[in-house]
């Protein structure tokens, strides 16, 4: 996991919208402005020093999304950025935040919830039905893992009624220093949940810094059992976690996944190499689901192939 939280939060708001609008570029160092971290690769700890670019000609690769946003964890350094600036639908990636403001509240991983017909309302028929109760804890794997939306409409209910949940999601940003997320409802169904790139890169490495988010986040599947003792199997919805980047020498930390008919296929992951470096890379409004994939595995390995970490 993420053995320290920086400055990915300020990092873009020193960026101006023209120069976020070049499609291949080095980003300016912000380390000057942002808090340095620690991270522990293998044994050892060391402090974080920005990475050098060892292919200066190399401006990136092409890409399907919209909008895709780079960063070096440890240090906020931007290592690429199209149209980051660009405020889209974010589907699914607003249940980062969903779960972040449930672990705000009084989250009880071995809390029961049990679902009721509000919770289906606009679903279809899904892996959950109403009356079926499981722990808090689970429904926060459903959430992350499978991105189950019954999931995030009965944590939402439970920690603090919807209305007031949603507040709170915005609330959160607005503590965060996030100026562009908006946030209608938990699941991330409405294309009025909006956001920039580099906001999503932000909400994702601080969602990571939270154990239960991070151990979540990059489970490959889940069995969840009810108390009626149905066995419930949860797949990732993040086909990356079969691919390279999840075989030495790198390894995914976290990552969440979104869809919607309306904005296109989204995604956000961390990925670390082996001395322990890592980078986020959030894409935004890829035109299908397979794409979405491709855009980050070539984001990632350009990234962890342009530069060095000393």
């Amino acid at each position: 996991m993420l053995d320290a939280l920086i400055g990915l939060l300020a990092a873009y708001s020193l960026i101006s919208p023209a120069y976020a609008s070049m499609p291949f570029v080095n980003g300016p160092s912000v380390v000057a402005t942002l808090p340095t971290a620690s991270l522990s690769p293998a044994s050892s700890r060391f402090v974080a020093r920005p990475p050098i670019k060892t292919r200066p000609e190399s401006l990136g690769v092409e890409t399907s999304a919209r909008a895709v946003f780079v960063a070096d964890v440890a240090t906020g350094d931007i290592l690429y950025v199209k149209r980051a600036h660009d405020v889209l639908p974010i589907a699914s990636l607003t249940k980062l935040m969903t779960a972040m403001v449930v672990l705000s509240g009084d989250f009880d991983p071995s809390k029961t919830v049990t679902f009721t017909e509000d919770d289906f309302r606009g679903e279809g028929k899904g892996v959950f039905a109403p009356g079926d109760t499981i722990t808090e804890g689970e429904a926060m794997r459903a959430l992350l893992v499978g991105s189950v939306n019954v999931a995030a409409n009965a944590l939402a209910r439970t920690t603090m009624g919807r209305e007031a949940f949603v507040e709170a999601m915005n609330a959160k940003a607005r503590d965060l220093h996030l100026v562009s997320p908006v946030f209608v409802d938990p699941t991330g169904v409405d294309t009025l949940n909006r956001a920039n790139a580099a906001d999503v890169a932000a909400m994702l490495t601080i969602a990571l810094s939270q154990q239960v988010i991070a151990d979540a986040a990059a489970l490959p599947s889940v069995t969840i059992t009810t108390a009626a003792c149905k066995k419930v199997p949860i797949v990732s919805t993040n086909l990356l976690l079969t691919s390279f980047l999840n075989k030495d020498p790198y390894h995914i930390l976290g990552a969440k996944t979104g869809s919607l008919p309306q904005a296109g296929f989204d995604m956000a992951q961390v990925t670390q190499n082996a001395e322990g470096h890592a980078v986020v890379a959030v894409i935004l409004a890829s035109p299908n689901h397979f794409s979405r994939y491709q855009d980050i595995k070539a984001i990632t390995a350009w990234a962890f192939g342009a530069y060095r970490w000393e």
